[in-house]
């Protein structure tokens, strides 16, 4: 797994490519968690992101949950349908504002 972090506009853009698993949530933990900052937006591409495991849903859900308690906002952008489907399944995904692309999420905030 990879995460590219770019800044743009009024938000930083976190590109995740690859799968987020027990193999990788340490690491999607430890490169995410620090953006939970005091008023910002981050958005979560994760149109290269084909797959996430229970770990990865924990790591989702501790960032929402950090963000909330900021007052920050936190978004996923371009879910597979195989994603969208284990987070509603789950309930996950009533915790996130979801996007269809990162340009809807720029133009909605």
């Amino acid at each position: 797994m990879e995460i590219k972090i770019e800044p743009r506009e009024r938000i930083t853009v976190a590109e995740i490519i690859g799968n987020i698993d027990s193999a990788t949530s340490p690491q999607a933990q430890e490169k995410l968690m620090p953006l939970a900052n005091n008023k910002c937006c981050l958005a979560l591409d994760l149109t290269n992101c084909k797959y996430v495991s229970s770990a990865g849903l924990r790591v989702l859900l501790m960032l929402a949950k950090q963000f909330t308690a900021q007052g920050s906002t936190l978004a996923l952008a371009g879910l597979c349908d195989e994603v969208r489907d284990v987070m509603d399944m789950t309930g996950f995904i009533n915790f996130f504002k979801l996007y269809d692309s990162i340009d809807d999420v720029l133009n909605s905030i």
